[in-house]
Parts: structure tokens; C-alpha cells; sequence
């Protein structure tokens, strides 16, 4: 879908996101996930074309 997420309530990859270090990180999923190399493989919905225009 073109959105970067982090699920929250699993930490099979990462995490825990509570106590004192929660904060950083939860801060360096999000950088991972927002900076993935996967987003060079996507376009933005407004830098396509409509089909039928």
C-alpha cells in the first residue's frame, strides 16, 4: 500500500516499545522502516497516470 508501519503488538522482529529505552527504539524502526530501499521500487499515486486520462 505504500505505508510504512511497524506492528506495535508483536516483537518478533524488534521492540519491546516500553520502559526507559523505549522511545530510541521504537525511533530506529521507524527510520528503518520510512528509509527502506524497498521505496525505490514504488511510485507515489500522484507521479503515476490515470488510466483513462
Amino acid at each position: 500500500m505504500g505505508l510504512p508501519f511497524r506492528q506495535m503488538h508483536s516483537w518478533d522482529y524488534s521492540g519491546p516499545y516500553h520502559g526507559y529505552d523505549a522511545f530510541a527504539v521504537f525511533a530506529k524502526d521507524m527510520d528503518l522502516a520510512m528509509n527502506s530501499p524497498v521505496w525505490n521500487h514504488t511510485k507515489a499515486p500522484w507521479e503515476t497516470e490515470e488510466v483513462g486520462a
